[in-house]
């Protein structure tokens, strides 16, 4: 991460920190919001992120939220557990497999 980056999304509202998480995320002109990281170091705190990127998804007009992890974390069946939908995989120019998933809002 780089911190002017987060500084610029903080300014904008697209930074969210919570007890024992935080979320960075970017709502795109087409009404996508798109996870750009999100780290959850205690139970519930990324459910409590994810309820919040709802409620600002159907605020705003967002159609869904789209995220990719990579294809080795259990993150992935987190994911799968909250209603995204697995739309396909890429692999990034280092090798690492990721897992492309999406939640229609």
């Amino acid at each position: 991460m780089i911190f002017e980056t987060l500084y610029e999304s903080s300014k904008r509202g697209e930074l969210m920190l919570v007890d024992g998480g935080m979320c960075h995320w970017h709502l795109r002109r087409d009404r996508q919001i798109t996870i750009r990281e999100i780290i959850s170091t205690i139970p519930g705190s990324g459910s409590a992120m994810l309820n919040k990127l709802v409620s600002i998804g159907n605020e705003s007009g967002a159609t869904s939220i789209f995220a990719k992890c990579p294809a080795d974390l259990a993150a992935n069946l987190w994911y799968k557990k909250r209603g995204f939908i697995l739309i396909g995989e890429e692999t990034t120019k280092s090798g690492r497999d990721l897992k492309l998933w999406r939640l229609p809002l």
